[in-house]
């Protein structure tokens, strides 16, 4: 399952881009529409790598087809991504994947061959690469070594009211997988969690209950979506999508909100805290991904009410501030310096 704001918010007329900008040597990679505006809807897209205050851009990738989702390896030597071969995001009959581009060679090489293999995640130590399946209706969570070689699974969705979809995967640094769990897809409190589960299927633990909301019927779903870890694997931060739309936004959407909690386990009045801007409460934010250093959140933000740009932004882990990074859509940190 994942966020449908890359199929929804984006299809909105980007506004004029802030001026601000960020000072770093900080190296990020982002997904960017080929024809230059925002990616989503059908749109194919490139992936571009930059420093975070924008010197040295370089355009990876150069077709017509849409790389989605990004992720820098451990070393930053290669990236990972998922491909759509026919088809595009939110096609029942799409195509997909896994693509790893070698900055060294520069190529790319596909992982898999199965047609249905989607958001893909790198191993701590970038020897092993988990992805999701979602054929003959099922999800699958599988492993397979960096080369692609050795695939096999280590879990599925039972397809019980708990457990009915899986989607989202991110894999921490203290070696636990997270991925979203839709459940009650039929009512009557449709919502996505958080759960995860250790590499070789044990420990499979509930995270996140998705909040209190459930979803209204023509929304998209309300609950967890796209997380990802802070650097020490202890926090995560979450796209929380609420049951309604951001004041401006037409036509309506899903409001997200950036949340953080605890990677540990869920118990009732497990405590949350709502990043979101003070002055600009109402907007979607999504694809949160901690900076190496522990410092700073990566994340896509749409807002409807202001001049504001859409696409990537930073901000600290305390939400106090968003600066405008880029135009563009799930963004991923370099670990290291190329």
């Amino acid at each position: 399952m994942v966020l449908r704001i890359c199929a929804a918010s984006l299809l909105v007329a980007c506004l004029p881009h802030d001026t601000e900008r960020i000072v770093s040597d900080a190296e990020i990679v982002v997904m960017v529409a080929s024809d230059g505006g925002p990616p989503g809807s059908g749109m194919s897209s490139d992936l571009v790598t930059m420093n975070l205050d924008g010197s040295h851009r370089t355009q990876i990738t150069h077709d017509d087809e849409l790389e989605f989702l990004p992720h820098f390896s451990h070393d930053g030597t290669q990236l990972l991504y998922t491909k759509y071969l026919t088809g595009t995001y939110g096609q029942a009959n799409a195509t997909t994947d896994i693509a790893l581009y070698d900055f060294t060679t520069e190529t790319e090489t596909l992982l898999t061959d199965r047609g249905d293999a989607a958001q893909a995640a790198w191993s701590p130590d970038g020897s092993t690469i988990g992805f999701l399946t979602h054929g003959g209706g099922t999800s699958s969570l599988w492993l397979m070594d960096a080369d692609g070689s050795h695939p096999r699974p280590i879990g599925s969705a039972t397809g019980a009211d708990d457990d009915a979809i899986w989607g989202d995967i991110a894999w921490s640094s203290d070696d636990w997988i997270l991925f979203s769990v839709g459940q009650q897809l039929s009512g009557p409190c449709f919502k996505v969690r958080l759960d995860k589960v250790r590499p070789d299927g044990s420990d499979r633990t509930k995270v996140s209950d998705g909040g209190a909301s459930c979803t209204p019927a023509g929304m998209e779903q309300s609950g967890d979506a796209d997380p990802g870890f802070s650097a020490d694997g202890q926090t995560i931060y979450t796209s929380r999508g609420l049951p309604r739309s951001p004041a401006g936004a037409s036509p309506p959407v899903t409001e997200r909100k950036l949340v953080s909690l605890s990677s540990a386990a869920w118990t009732p009045g497990k405590l949350e805290a709502d990043l979101s801007l003070a002055s600009q409460p109402d907007c979607i934010e999504g694809v949160p991904k901690g900076s190496p250093d522990g410092t700073r959140i990566l994340e896509f933000r749409a807002c409807f009410d202001s001049f504001a740009s859409i696409g990537t932004y930073v901000t600290d882990q305390a939400g106090s501030y968003r600066t405008f990074v880029s135009e563009g859509f799930g963004a991923d940190w370099n670990p290291v310096a190329r």
